[in-house]
C-alpha cells in the first residue's frame, strides 16, 4: 500500500492541485491550512525544497503567518541549517511570545546546537503555555530521543506514564526508549504494565519476545511470541521471530514448521527462505537447504546470504570449486563482510590458492583488525607453508592488539616450539594456561607431536593443581 493512501482526501485534493498549479505557471488562492497540510506532505516525503517552496508561496499569500515560520524553521532545522532556523522562530516569538509551537522548535533547536540548558528551557517555556501538555510532552521526549539525548527522553516518557497512566501509548514510548539505552530490565517492565492493561494487546506481546530475544532469553522470547500468536495467529512478523528463536535454541524441526507457515500465510520472501535454508543446512539436509537458497535468490538476486548459502552447501560436500563461485559472488555484494571473507579464504586455502587466501585474511584484518580467527588462520597457512618466522610475525602483531588473548599465546608457543625456540615458547605457554588453563588443548591442536614434550606436559600438570586448589 503507497503512503498516499493513508492521506486525507482533501490533502490528498490540494496537493494535485497545487502541483497542477506549478506545471501551468499559474497562481491560485489555498487557504492557511491546506497550505500548511501540503508542506507536511512534502516534509514526510523528505522533500524538504518542495516544502520550502509551498511556504514561500504561502507567505505571499498570508504575510506574517505564525503557522507558516514555525513550519519554516522546522524544515530548516530537517535540513541542518540551525542559525537559519533559529532566526525564524525566534523572529515568529516576536509576534506571539507564548506560543508553545514557538517554543517547542527553539527547543529543538538549541539541543542540535548542543546548548541543552536553553534547549530545557524552551521546553518549560512551551509546557508554561500548551493546553495539551501530554502532546507537549511526547513532543519534547521525541525530541531529545532524536538528538540521541535517550536519558531526558527515557524521563519524559516515564513522567507522561505517572501522568497519564491510561495512556497506552506512553507504555509503548517509554519501553522502547529503555530498549534504547540497552536498559532491558525496565523496558520489560514496562511493556508488562502495558499488558497487564490490556493483556490482548498484540503489539506488547510482541515487544516483549524482541526484547527477551536481544538479551538472549529465547525460551522466554517464544512465550512472548506464542501469546502473540494466540491473540492473531496472522501475526507473521512474531511467527518469523518465534522461528528465529527456535533456531537459536537448535529446534531446527520447530523452526522449520513456523517458517514454512510463514510463508504459506505472507508468500515467498528472500529472508525467509534463507533462515529456513539455514535450517536445513545446520541439519546437514545440504541439497535442500540449496534449493531454498536458489529460490531465495530468484527473489532477490542481491542477497549475499543466500549465495554464500549456497556455497556453504557446497563446500560441506566437498565441491570446492562450486563452491568458490558463490562464495565469492556473496562478498562481491557484500565487500565488509569478514565472515564471508572468512570462509572465502578457508576454501581458498584448501583448494592450494595460498596467495588468494592470504589476500583475504589481508583485507579481513584491515576492516576488523579485533578479528582474532583471521589471525590465527592467516599465520596457520604460513606455519603449514613452513614459513614458521612469518606466522610467529602475525601473531606477534595479533598480541600487540589483544595481549591476553590466550588463543594467541598458545598459539605463539606452539610456533615457538617448532622453531626450537623454547625459552620464549615456555613464557607464552604459561601465560596462555594462566589466563585459560580450559583450553590447554590448543598447543596440541595443530602440533600433536608435542604431547611427547615432558616440560610442556609437566607445565600443564602444575597448572591443572593450581587450578583445583582455586
Amino acid at each position: 500500500m503507497d503512503a498516499d493512501d493513508f492521506l486525507d482526501e482533501e490533502v490528498q485534493s490540494n496537493v494535485q492541485r497545487y502541483e497542477k498549479m506549478l506545471r501551468n505557471k499559474t497562481r491560485e488562492f489555498f487557504e492557511a491550512e491546506a497550505l500548511e497540510d501540503i508542506c507536511d506532505y512534502y516534509t514526510q516525503k523528505e522533500k524538504l525544497k518542495k516544502a520550502l517552496e509551498v511556504l514561500y508561496y504561502g507567505e505571499e499569500l498570508f504575510p506574517n503567518h505564525i503557522g507558516f515560520m514555525v513550519q519554516k524553521a522546522s524544515v530548516f532545522l530537517a535540513m541542518g541549517k540551525l542559525e537559519e532556523a533559529l532566526e525564524i522562530a525566534e523572529n515568529a516569538e516576536l509576534y506571539e511570545p507564548f506560543n508553545a509551537d514557538i517554543a517547542l522548535i527553539k527547543g529543538e533547536v538549541f539541543l542540535n546546537m548542543d546548548q541543552d540548558e536553553k534547549a530545557e528551557a524552551c521546553f518549560d517555556k512551551a509546557l508554561l503555555h500548551t493546553d495539551d501538555r501530554s502532546d507537549v510532552l511526547f513532543e519534547i521526549a521525541y525530541a531529545y530521543e532524536e538528538a540521541n539525548r535517550l536519558n531526558k527522553s527515557a524521563e519524559y516518557f516515564e513522567l507522561i506514564v505517572s501522568e497519564n497512566p491510561e495512556l497506552e501509548q506512553a507504555y509503548h514510548e517509554t519501553a522502547n526508549a529503555y530498549d534504547l539505552l540497552g536498559n532491558y530490565d525496565k523496558s520489560i517492565f514496562y511493556v508488562h504494565k502495558l499488558i497487564d492493561m490490556d493483556p490482548y494487546n498484540t503489539s506488547a506481546w510482541y515487544a516483549l519476545g524482541v526484547i527477551h530475544t536481544k538479551i538472549g532469553d529465547f525460551e522466554k522470547s517464544i512465550d512472548a511470541f506464542d501469546y502473540c500468536l494466540a491473540i492473531d495467529e496472522d501475526f507473521t512478523a512474531a511467527r518469523f521471530n518465534k522461528a528465529n528463536a527456535l533456531v537459536e535454541l537448535e529446534r531446527y524441526e520447530d523452526a522449520i514448521l513456523e517458517y514454512q507457515i510463514t510463508i504459506e500465510r505472507d508468500g515467498p520472501d528472500a529472508v525467509t527462505y534463507c533462515n529456513l535454508a539455514g535450517c536445513l543446512e545446520r541439519m546437514d539436509r545440504n541439497i535442500e537447504a540449496r534449493e531454498l537458497y536458489k529460490k531465495a535468490t530468484k527473489l532477490n538476486p542481491n542477497i549475499a546470504e543466500a549465495w554464500f548459502g549456497i556455497g556453504l552447501t557446497f563446500e560441506k560436500e566437498g565441491q570446492l570449486k562450486e563452491a568458490l563461485q558463490f562464495i565469492k559472488r556473496a562478498v562481491v555484494l557484500e565487500q565488509d563482510n569478514t565472515e564471508y571473507l572468512l570462509v572465502l579464504g578457508e576454501t581458498e586455502y584448501k583448494m592450494n590458492h595460498i596467495e588468494e587466501a592470504i589476500a583475504c585474511y589481508h583485507d579481513i584484518i584491515l576492516l576488523d583488525p579485533m578479528m582474532m580467527e583471521a589471525w590465527l588462520d592467516w599465520s596457520y597457512v604460513l606455519f603449514v607453508e613452513n614459513k614458521q618466522e612469518e606466522a610467529a610475525d602475525i601473531v606477534g602483531k595479533a598480541l600487540k592488539l589483544s595481549p591476553d588473548n590466550h588463543q594467541l599465546h598458545y598459539r605463539m608457543a606452539t610456533y615457538l616450539y617448532a622453531m626450537g625456540k623454547t625459552k620464549q615458547a615456555t613464557v607464552h605457554l604459561e601465560t596462555a594456561l594462566s589466563i585459560n588453563f580450559e583450553d590447554h588443548f590448543l598447543i596440541f591442536e595443530i602440533m600433536p607431536q608435542l604431547q611427547n614434550v615432558s616440560d610442556i606436559l609437566s607445565l600443564i600438570a602444575l597448572y591443572k593443581e593450581k587450578n583445583e586448589k582455586l
